[in-house]
């Protein structure tokens, strides 16, 4: 088990839950603990999304490199 004490981050923001699950998902599979914060309230209410900063992915602060490395590989195809 890792470190309690450890220090999260947030690691990226999301717009919908679909993208903000999709990316949880990706890192549990890659074995990088990771979980989501103002899921509820986005969901709820969509026009607080911007306010609230929306939908935030959490990592341990030491799983942050791999993190990175992991969903940008994943999203490479992604961009333009």
């Amino acid at each position: 088990m890792k470190d309690l004490k450890s220090k999260t981050l947030i690691l990226r923001t999301y717009e919908t839950l679909a993208e903000a699950m999709y990316d949880k998902q990706a890192l549990e599979q890659g074995g990088i603990q990771s979980f989501l914060s103002d899921s509820t309230v986005v969901q709820l209410y969509p026009m607080f999304s911007s306010p609230f900063g929306g939908i935030k992915l959490h990592v341990f602060e030491h799983d942050e490199e791999a993190a990175n490395k992991l969903l940008d590989e994943i999203h490479a195809d992604e961009k333009p």
